[in-house]
């Protein structure tokens, strides 16, 4: 009961009122209250390790501390996780004592929601730490593009703010297994990993819907977890086609209804007929 009604607050916490003026071509103004998607700092405390400010949207909290330090390569999963707390004497953050603090350089940090790899100072160590993903995962082009719509209809907080990003994680049946929004499309995707890892859901061999751009982050985020395809509304950066291909993982851009743009490795989409 506890849980439920943290969760309802947090979703209302999710979004803002605000008093706005609107404004149409040929009618007057008019003062009206519109709802945005919150903004706020949440803090992951790591015991002995360090902080790191996260400017998101303060839901799944505990989640999106999980998938944040997963995608940061402080924890390899969630047993090495001893404890996840939250204080509610203490605004927006979540405490996690890990496992060997002491194997992990000790930093503060503050990351933007239009930020990702804050955390990384070596891309070229970054490529070759990370072992590429294996080939377990087929799917349709249309399969892939119902999985996209079914996310999109998951997307309240879009829906109700028109400012919120959305990640989703299916399985190789099609399944979305987690669904997270946030104000930043990388904190969407860590929530979502993190609420794999804490209810014991295996990533490896999934796929993962985006509903913004894939970069580099995003590409890095889907290697850690060993996700093989990733599927956007929106187009890749060149350096993640060539994560991608190294890692194995099929990015998959302008997935909509009867078409998409297939970056890398087009071998896991079963209905691909490519002219030689």
């Amino acid at each position: 009961m506890e849980q439920e009604h943290q969760k309802k607050t947090e979703l209302q916490q999710a979004s803002t009122c605000v008093e706005i003026c609107r404004m149409k071509t040929g009618q007057p103004s008019e003062r009206i209250r519109d709802c945005v998607v919150t903004e706020q700092a949440v803090t992951v405390m790591i015991d002995k390790v360090g902080s790191f400010t996260i400017m998101a949207t303060p839901s799944d909290m505990e989640a999106l501390a999980v998938g944040f330090v997963f995608s940061e390569g402080i924890i390899d999963g969630f047993q090495d996780c001893l404890a996840v707390s939250r204080n509610e004497n203490l605004h927006n953050v979540v405490g996690i004592e890990v496992q060997n603090p002491t194997q992990i350089t000790k930093r503060n940090m503050i990351v933007a929601s239009s930020c990702g790899m804050c955390g990384v100072r070596n891309i070229e160590k970054l490529l070759a730490d990370i072992p590429e993903c294996k080939m377990t995962l087929n799917i349709a082009a249309d399969v892939l593009i119902q999985i996209s719509e079914a996310m999109r209809s998951k997307q309240t907080l879009f829906k109700a703010t028109g400012g919120a990003h959305a990640a989703g994680i299916f399985d190789v049946a099609g399944n979305i297994i987690a669904f997270a929004e946030d104000i930043g499309r990388h904190s969407a995707f860590d929530k979502a990993i993190g609420k794999c890892l804490m209810a014991g859901l295996e990533t490896t061999g999934c796929g993962v819907v985006l509903s913004g751009r894939i970069s580099l982050e995003m590409v890095t985020k889907a290697a850690r977890a060993g996700i093989e395809l990733i599927g956007a509304v929106s187009a890749p950066s060149s350096f993640a086609v060539e994560a991608a291909q190294l890692w194995n993982i099929s990015v998959c851009g302008f997935v909509r209804t009867g078409r998409m743009n297939i970056y890398t490795h087009p071998e896991r989409i079963t209905d691909v007929q490519e002219e030689l």
